[in-house]
């Protein structure tokens, strides 16, 4: 009785699945369709803007509240429109890039002159 390695028996078996993936992936090509853009006038719930946003979706909502994001609220949901929140978050980043270069280095300064040491 002839006893072979285990290990050379799961070797010849992992060649002949990766032979046989290699012939699947020739005859059937994968090519990933590149995403249409997407359509400026759709509405989208509160979930997908805070995934487009990269934010919780309770900071969303708080953007709704505090920072005028343009949201209708339908029921107890809110929804935005893509083209409106597109235009907000540019209009956002704008002006907290401009906010934060003009008054953040005079309310430093404000704050030295006011609590500085005698």
């Amino acid at each position: 009785m002839q006893t072979s390695n285990p290990f050379e028996v799961i070797i010849n078996k992992l060649e002949q699945l990766q032979a046989t993936l290699d012939i699947i992936s020739v005859n059937n090509p994968r090519q990933k369709q590149p995403e249409p853009p997407p359509d400026p006038n759709r509405i989208i719930d509160l979930p997908e803007a805070a995934k487009i946003l990269r934010k919780p979706v309770g900071t969303v909502r708080s953007y709704i509240h505090s920072r005028n994001l343009p949201a209708t609220l339908v029921g107890k949901s809110y929804l935005i429109k893509y083209s409106e929140l597109m235009q907000w978050f540019e209009g956002f980043q704008n002006d907290s890039l401009s906010v934060t270069k003009t008054t953040a280095p005079a309310k430093m300064l404000e704050n030295r002159k006011r609590y500085r040491k005698e």
